[in-house]
């Protein structure tokens, strides 16, 4: 498994709430930077309106019948898209009444069908991508499910887009895996660059946005592992922005633009501290998951040798609303009680677009966000067996 790894930004070449007062100063350096910081002071809260407004997956019949759900969003039209793994095709619903409206893909070799596929979303004139991972093939279906066309990803480029990024010119992200040269010896670390660029498929040369520090890797009997709690930054984009959640201590984000970077936002929040507990809890949870046993033997034997952090990255994810407010999700102890216990839920800081702290959202540990419109949000609830369901919700700002 290669140790680099470069995030690139696919142009496909097919067309194209209210809020509080400020919460912090900002200020631009000496390098043209906009500084936010934020006091630890949420101005609102945003609550899920119980019960759902509808719900589709494993308990339904007919279309409505998933086998393995994968990426849901709501189109621009007010349709539900949600992709089945395990059928390779995409269904479309009115959320309202619930009803099946058509269905594009399905398991296949041939235009508009895929081997493996993901889901990655819409472009501004509302057409929805999908890309075929074993063919290297992107297609593009309007918003009625006609498919239209088809684009080949050049293997030499080792592109790989990845889920839930179309801007509205119809640009993409991927990764392209980059591997070493050399095996490093026993006991070398080695940390990755993720590296963000702009690239048109058509061949164009690629232009570099962002740098940023990715995972920390360990090496042992040829075997490498990733340092616990330093797994480096997580990307998000929107349009043609890059967000960077900073990998580890800080509360805070960066945005990249196509001039490089723009804003660094923070929070005045203490370091989540990583302690023996957490590490203990790290170990049990390798023990209890699908790991190699050469791995898990590293991790048992030289744990002590890894440079662990003493904090953690303060995000995991994140979200963007249409006003382009970025929501991002804390990261919680990966390794905590089952799902249903109360300490085991999850909160979302919300910020508006200019990098001002405005709220939070918490919700249950088995629920995961996936898009919000409007005073609407698009969620997956799994249960006790990981079989998901997607939940439409009405939300409320509170305060």
């Amino acid at each position: 498994m290669g140790c680099q790894t470069a995030i690139v930004l696919l142009c496909a070449g097919c067309g194209a709430a209210e809020r509080g007062e400020a919460a912090g100063p900002s200020r631009t350096d000496s390098a043209g930077v906009e500084i936010v910081r934020n006091a630890d002071d949420p101005l609102r809260r945003v609550e899920l309106v119980q019960p759902a407004r509808r719900f589709f997956g494993s308990e339904e019949e007919g279309p409505e019948l998933f086998g393995s759900v994968g990426t849901t969003r709501l189109h621009a039209n007010g349709s539900l898209w949600i992709a089945d793994l395990q059928a390779q095709d995409i269904r479309v619903f009115d959320p309202g009444s619930g009803a099946h409206l058509f269905t594009i893909g399905g398991k296949g070799d041939g235009p508009g069908e895929f081997q493996r596929s993901g889901f990655l979303g819409f472009d501004g004139e509302g057409n929805a991508y999908v890309y075929d991972y074993e063919h290297r093939r992107l297609s593009v279906f309007s918003g009625s499910g006609e498919f239209q066309r088809s684009h080949l990803l050049p293997a030499s480029l080792g592109i790989s887009p990845l889920p839930l990024h179309v801007t509205r010119t119809g640009t993409l992200f991927g990764q392209i895996p980059q591997g070493m040269e050399r095996r490093p010896v026993d006991g070398s670390l080695l940390r990755d660059t993720v590296k963000i660029w702009t690239m048109p498929v058509e061949g164009t040369a690629p232009t570099l946005v962002s740098k940023t520090l990715g995972a920390l890797w360990y090496f042992r009997d040829e075997t490498q592992v990733t340092v616990p709690f330093a797994s480096g930054s997580r990307p998000g984009f929107r349009d043609d922005r890059v967000y960077a959640i900073d990998g580890v201590g800080e509360a805070s984000y960066s945005v990249y633009g196509p001039g490089g970077l723009e804003r660094r936002v923070e929070i005045d929040r203490p370091p989540r501290q990583v302690d023996e507990r957490s590490v203990t809890r790290f170990l049990e949870a390798r023990r209890r998951g699908p790991y190699p046993q050469s791995q898990l033997r590293i991790y048992e034997q030289h744990l002590s040798d890894m440079p662990i952090p003493e904090a953690r990255r303060y995000w995991d994810g994140l979200v963007f609303p249409d006003q382009g407010d970025p929501w991002l999700l804390r990261a919680g102890d990966p390794f905590a009680a089952p799902a249903g216990d109360p300490a085991d839920g999850q909160v979302w800081d919300i910020f508006d677009a200019e990098g001002v702290f405005i709220g939070h959202m918490s919700l249950p540990a088995n629920v995961e966000l996936m898009q919000v419109t409007g005073d609407t949000a698009l969620t997956t609830v799994s249960d006790e067996m990981g079989r998901a369901t997607v939940a439409i919700h009405d939300i409320r700002w509170i305060g």
